[in-house]
């Protein structure tokens, strides 16, 4: 079997064939513009290291698809761990999502496997991953995007953020004992 390379834009107007394990995380892709907040100063207080580590080590994002130029589609492969909390926000472009396994909240509504939700470019949005996790695919045509921050406060954000996975985690922990 021929060794997997990581995948690189595809040209539009081409068939492309891809596979999960060629897929490159999205940083490595650059596709995502940094973070910037629509509040000032609400970034203020720096993300501990262990704040980091924890938020780093609960999402995984890969690109398994790409197509090179503006309004190129692309496909993001997500998994969030139990609890993972997202910050209001917002992208530049127009995304769809699909939940394949666990599933989210957001705001009073739970969604689950199958189920979805398409977001227009610039509308706010925020949800969390539900007890066992989430994983969903992110459509876009757009091959590069933003994302604006809406919370007034990330040090409380981060807070809450943790708080979250940590009773994810305890809930988890009181159902296998």
């Amino acid at each position: 079997m021929a060794k997997t390379t990581r995948s690189q834009p595809t040209p539009r107007g081409k068939m492309a064939i891809f596979t999960a394990a060629a897929a490159p995380t999205l940083e490595e892709t650059g596709m995502m513009d940094a973070m910037t907040f629509t509040v000032e100063g609400a970034d203020e207080s720096p993300i501990s290291d262990a704040q980091l580590e924890r938020m780093q080590s609960g999402a995984q994002l890969t690109v398994p698809f790409r197509q090179s130029g503006p309004g190129g589609f692309s496909l993001v492969s997500i998994e969030f761990a139990p609890g993972y909390l997202l910050p209001k926000h917002s992208h530049s472009s127009d995304c769809l999502y699909y939940i394949i396994e666990g599933g989210i909240v957001m705001g009073r509504r739970e969604l689950g496997p199958g189920d979805g939700f398409f977001l227009p470019a610039e509308q706010p949005y925020a949800y969390h991953a539900g007890p066992k996790g989430v994983k969903l695919l992110e459509f876009r045509h757009d091959s590069a995007f933003d994302m604006k921050v809406y919370e007034k406060d990330m040090e409380r954000f981060r807070e809450k953020a943790m708080d979250s996975m940590d009773s994810a985690a305890d809930a988890a922990s009181r159902a296998t004992s």
